[in-house]
């Protein structure tokens, strides 16, 4: 009889510590609820700017320096162009000094 009891009274208080857990975390639960309805939200201070300034400069550089790139390809380009347009030409005028060289002889 005294074991079942002792039970008994085990069971009962781990259900009160239950009941009493249960309790407390819904009440913290409903005054967190009251302080999000209660407070007034403002906008952000200068203290949440984000330093994006160095990611800017950087980002800038690389576009110069691809930019830069591109441009001294396409000048590579036409040189390339020019020195063949100057081959040509230069081909044509060796043939006709060669032909004005066999007219005379």
């Amino acid at each position: 009889r005294v074991d079942q009891l002792k039970y008994d009274v085990q069971h009962l208080q781990t259900a009160l510590r239950n009941f009493q857990h249960r309790r407390y975390v819904r009440e913290q639960q409903e005054r967190q609820r009251e302080e999000l309805l209660a407070r007034t939200f403002t906008t952000n201070d200068s203290d949440t700017t984000i330093p994006i300034d160095e990611t800017l400069q950087y980002n800038e550089s690389l576009q110069n320096a691809h930019r830069g790139m591109d441009d001294l390809i396409g000048s590579g380009t036409n040189i390339l162009q020019g020195l063949r347009d100057q081959r040509v030409t230069l081909k044509g005028t060796h043939k006709k000094i060669l032909d004005v060289a066999n007219m005379l002889g």
